[in-house]
């Protein structure tokens, strides 16, 4: 039979699964009457899960006054407090954002006022003359070293004799992630304050946090010289101009450098961080800085060093729409995490419906993310007249009422595609080291449009590009598919750290893999990946001699990274006579396309699997149903879901099965077998996405039909009849100021060909000036206007 555990997850799914909206603390004060009157109304409408953030903590902010009760005060924690208890007797749970990213809580600047030595440096090189025997940094400078233009260190005595000379001085930042002890007042700011105020909350009512572009990490510290040369084995200061300037060694100083600068950061900042987290039963989530947060190779090495490296400690690392989630549920996959953040749809206006936000939100779930996080519930809209990036998807929206079931949906697709191991044969190696051997520390940082640094850069440039054509992005504004999707082949971004942990194993007597934990990769593309870590090329080289793939993609390997790196290893890694190169992504993608993954279809699937069981999430639009995104319009159109689809399966599928998470419908599938291989029908009839379950078995000796649906015809050619039903809610004066009491009547609508038959009837009392008006369905600001409406003309049929 089908697994009972997945049956048990889609008929009644962990509230932990459903959406968790940010709750920003703004715009009206927190009190605790409405405190409990809204988490009642969420808890009403399907939503478990919350996530507490100010958006003006420290004072007014972003088009927000300060917000009140001050983030951190003693009312803030009485009110907080207020919350947990409130959360615990309603079976919800509770999130806090940690105000170390996007913020004005400033709270860097708070521990630096305190502890000047927890401020961060930059590395800074400016040619100049030495003038009149001496060398003089500027005000806010301190001078680290003197080189010559050739790059040669200079004695500062040496260098006063006159001539140019290469100054390379440090500036201060706002603070020191590479330092243990500046991280720590950090982390006794804000999360030991938790330890302190709500320490029997933790774990329990409190879920986790939520961190939301951290700053770039600090290019210099005064513990990097030594640390350097004691991981290393020699002195950075006698070499670094050759992080700025292309000079003999200058790749391998360079990868170096990265290196030494993102194990710091690491053991610092990020696994403390987490460490905090899983002590206490708690998942640390993100959405870091853009472009950093959609994978590009280039930017994600200069904000934070080494992506991976760093954000593999974060139980839920992920993104907001503008974002990639194939990048982080890689991640997951290959270090051990269950969740995926997916931070959405900010700033996309009122009129977006439910129906709108399922199909924005599929192309997300399906590249493997798996917590929903809404932006956003405003604790006040004063009237209308107070929004932060809306909308604000709670009672505020005409849709409220059907909330529930929409949670549920994402609850069903999110835990049930969490479920078992992930299956994909393909992965792409993210180039990392690449990128830390040839982008220059003074290269400015793209964090919109394309990435491209320019032609001075032309082969970080062609890295990025080849990366990007293999893999595409989910960035909503944007989106980008990249030519796996494209040919439907699922895969995984990997890191260096997982492909030299991994082992290579036979998989069949002329087929290798690379197995990472339950992971398997019968073929590896590397997108122009000229710098390899010397651990993954002798890894990729065991994969070749045990007949699996690898892809070069562009330019081939050339060196190894690090000036302990052995280059001949790179060397017999490019000549192996099995490797196997190609020009382009989309020739990348033609080459695996062979590697059939284990189930395939028209569109590309996410598939999970344990033992011979299985499940596939299937859309019916690929990668959505919207309009033109291109040029802003994100109307769905229905018209774009497939009435069927098709799952292969490379195995004998005894029984299978399509759940619908939307209606929480589940019928058999029917099943054809042909060459060891089984085709299961996906009836969609419309539906955004359907669930595929399925188990390996003996085939039925006759294919499983779908029983046939009783239809019911219903004729309305002699008119209908309809009421406007009220709802939304002005209680707390959401859509209109001041709140007040007025006397309305619901209107009767009879349409059955006659105007005059449109009549206001049926006295409905007292109401707080609901408004009865739904959303036009435009992407414009302020929230649906409240008041009575105009019986309208006759509508068409």
């Amino acid at each position: 039979m089908i697994s009972s555990a997945l049956q048990q997850l889609f008929d009644d799914p962990p509230r932990d699964f459903g959406p968790t909206p940010l709750w920003w603390w703004s715009g009206a004060r927190v009190t605790r009457e409405r405190l409990a009157w809204q988490m009642r109304r969420f808890a009403q409408g399907g939503v478990h899960n919350l996530v507490v953030i100010n958006l003006a903590p420290a004072g007014p902010g972003f088009g927000a006054p300060a917000d009140d009760p001050a983030w951190f005060g003693e009312e803030w924690w009485a009110r907080f407090t207020d919350a947990c208890e409130i959360a615990r007797d309603l079976g919800m749970r509770l999130w806090f954002y940690d105000q170390i990213g996007f913020s004005g809580a400033n709270v860097q600047g708070a521990v630096t006022r305190l502890h000047p030595e927890a401020r961060g440096l930059a590395l800074r090189l400016r040619r100049t003359t030495a003038d009149g025997g001496t060398v003089e940094p500027g005000s806010a400078e301190t001078l680290v070293g003197v080189y010559g233009t050739d790059g040669r260190r200079l004695p500062v005595a040496a260098a006063a004799g006159g001539g140019e000379v290469d100054l390379v001085t440090a500036v201060p930042t706002a603070f020191d992630y590479l330092d243990p002890d500046a991280v720590g007042l950090l982390l006794d700011t804000v999360h030991h304050e938790f330890d302190r105020r709500v320490p029997e909350y933790l774990g329990n009512v409190v879920a986790g946090s939520f961190q939301d572009e951290l700053p770039g990490t600090n290019s210099w510290s005064h513990r990097l010289p030594k640390e350097f040369l004691a991981r290393r084995g020699y002195d950075l200061l006698d070499h670094l101009p050759a992080l700025f300037h292309d000079l003999p060694q200058a790749a391998k100083i360079r990868a170096d450098y990265y290196a030494v600068r993102a194990e710091l950061t690491e053991e610092a900042l990020f696994r403390p961080f987490a460490a905090w987290h899983e002590e206490r039963g708690m998942l640390l989530g993100c959405d870091q800085s853009h472009p950093a947060r959609s994978g590009f190779p280039a930017q994600s090495t200069q904000i934070y060093t080494d992506y991976f490296r760093t954000h593999r400690w974060f139980g839920a690392a992920g993104s907001d729409h503008h974002g990639d989630s194939k990048v982080h549920s890689s991640m997951a996959h290959l270090h051990g995490h269950e969740r995926v953040w997916i931070e959405a749809f900010h700033s996309s206006g009122w009129g977006g419906t439910l129906e709108d936000t399922y199909d924005w939100l599929l192309p997300f779930l399906r590249s493997g993310a798996n917590l929903y996080n809404p932006h956003a519930s405003y604790f006040g809209t004063a009237g209308g007249w107070f929004e932060w990036a809306p909308p604000s998807t709670d009672w505020r929206q005409p849709y409220w009422q059907q909330y529930p079931a929409f949670s549920r949906a994402v609850a069903r697709i999110c835990s049930i595609m969490s479920w078992g191991t992930y299956s994909a044969d393909v992965a792409v190696l993210h180039p990392t080291a690449t990128m830390q051997a040839l982008i220059p520390l003074d290269a400015p940082i793209q964090h919109f449009g394309d990435g491209r640094l320019g032609e001075a850069h032309a082969d970080v440039d062609e890295t990025q590009r080849h990366y990007l054509g293999l893999c595409g992005t989910n960035n909503w504004l944007r989106p980008r598919t990249g030519a796996l999707d494209r040919h439907g082949i699922p895969f995984d971004v990997i890191d260096d750290a997982s492909v030299q942990r991994g082992s290579v194993q036979r998989e069949t007597a002329t087929e290798g893999a690379l197995r990472v934990g339950e992971l398997a990769y019968r073929a590896v593309l590397l997108p122009s990946a000229s710098v390899l870590e010397e651990g993954t090329a002798r890894r990729l080289t065991e994969l070749l001699d045990a007949g699996g793939r690898v892809v070069v993609v562009g330019r081939p390997p050339e060196a190894a990274a690090g000036m302990g790196g052995d280059d001949t290893v790179v060397a017999a890694l490019s000549a192996h006579p099995r490797l196997e190169r190609v020009d382009d992504a989309e020739a990348g993608g033609d080459a695996v396309a062979g590697v059939a993954g284990y189930a395939r279809g028209e569109v590309p699937l996410l598939v999970r699997r344990s033992g011979g069981q299985a499940v596939a999430l299937v859309t019916g639009a690929f990668p959505d149903a919207r309009t033109d995104p291109a040029n802003g319009d994100h109307t769905v159109d229905p018209a774009r879901y497939a009435r069927t689809r098709t799952v292969t399966v490379r195995a004998p599928v005894s029984e299978a099965e399509v759940w619908n998470p939307a209606t929480g419908a589940r019928h058999p599938a029917r099943v054809t077998a042909s060459d060891g291989a089984s085709v299961v029908e996906v009836p969609l009839a419309g539906a955004p996405a359907a669930l595929v379950v399925w188990r390996e078995g003996t085939p039925a000796t006759r294919p499983t039909a779908r029983p046939r649906a009783t239809v019911r015809t219903v004729d309305l050619s002699t008119g209908w009849e309809g009421r406007l039903v009220p709802t939304l809610d002005n209680t707390w004066g959401d859509l209109a100021l001041p709140p007040r009491l007025v006397r309305r009547r619901a209107a009767d609508l009879d349409h059955a060909g006659d105007r005059d038959r449109c009549r206001l009837g049926g006295d409905t009392g007292d109401l707080r000036q609901p408004g009865a008006r739904p959303s036009s369905g435009a992407r414009g600001r302020g929230p649906p206007a409240a008041g009575p409406r105009e019986c309208p003309a006759r509508p068409r049929r």
